[in-house]
């Protein structure tokens, strides 16, 4: 499994990388606290990207990687309250861990944007409901977490009328969007937001392939 923020990694960044092995019976209550932790961490200014990997050969281990944006800032982080608290709701489920730090030292550009699709879907919050759409949206983008192929998702606001919103979410490809729009599971998982969608069912979606960017 692997859980990506929307700032990714970039050449010469800092990376710090975790070797955690949790106690038998604890790796879904780690994962749920780890959600949480890398949420508040994606808000910090030097924080450039953070992944969580479940290991494939070893049971109850798992990899955290976090990029920054030099060794500086991340030992500034690394010594704050606020890592110390990370810590400490992270304890009652480690039973070892070890850290290796180190410099990005190429990057490897992402494939060519002509394969990818965006997908745009269109809500309207009433205003009765205030945070309704927000809610929706974090409900289901964590239980979207590591999907195949979905580079990623935003909630964008519209700047004229708080009340509107877009989901703009970046698919890899056209071959795994179209597996997970036609998955049995995508309607109930994304059920919390159907009853905001905007406009007519036909305008209520938009997919578009990316052909051009600079």
């Amino acid at each position: 499994m692997s859980i990506t923020t929307s700032r990714p990694a970039t050449q010469n960044a800092f990376r710090v990388l975790v070797r955690l092995r949790v106690h038998p019976g604890k790796g879904q209550e780690f994962e749920s606290i780890w959600r949480d932790i890398a949420d508040a961490i994606s808000r910090h200014p030097a924080n450039l990207g953070q992944w969580l990997s479940r290991s494939a050969d070893e049971d109850c281990v798992y990899y955290i990687t976090s990029d920054w944006v030099s060794e500086k800032r991340f030992r500034e982080f690394e010594h704050s309250p606020e890592h110390a608290e990370n810590r400490r709701r992270i304890a009652p489920c480690k039973a070892e861990s070890s850290m290796s730090a180190m410099t990005v030292a190429c990057q490897v550009p992402p494939r060519p944007a002509s394969e990818r699709v965006r997908v745009m879907l269109y809500l309207a919050e009433p205003k009765a409901d205030p945070g309704a759409v927000e809610n929706g949206y974090h409900q289901i983008s964590r239980k979207l977490a590591g999907r195949q192929g979905l580079r990623g998702n935003e909630l964008l606001r519209s700047m004229d009328d708080p009340h509107k919103f877009l989901v703009l979410s970046d698919w890899a490809d056209r071959e795994t969007y179209i597996a997970w729009r036609d998955a049995p599971e995508h309607l109930p998982l994304t059920a919390p937001l159907r009853p905001y969608w905007a406009g007519d069912p036909e305008n209520t979606f938009g997919v578009y392939e990316v052909v051009a960017s600079y």
